[in-house]
């Protein structure tokens, strides 16, 4: 099973390093409406530099972004 992760950073943090996780589910038929979902709300409320990752078990490549 491939989950989406969708991480950012709090406003006014600059560092990579520092980046939270905002959301985890299911890849599946709505993922690109979640995903938009997500940042729209998290943009909401002061976050910013979203990075989108597919994790389906593997070691993390926390280079690489999802293609959606």
């Amino acid at each position: 099973m491939k989950e989406i992760l969708i991480y950012g950073l709090e406003r006014g943090e600059t560092r990579d390093y520092m980046e939270s996780l905002l959301a985890c589910f299911k890849d599946g038929a709505n993922t690109v409406a979640n995903i938009e979902r997500v940042k729209e709300a998290a943009s909401a409320q002061g976050w910013h530099s979203f990075r989108v990752i597919g994790y389906a078990g593997e070691a993390p490549n926390f280079a690489a972004a999802v293609a959606v």
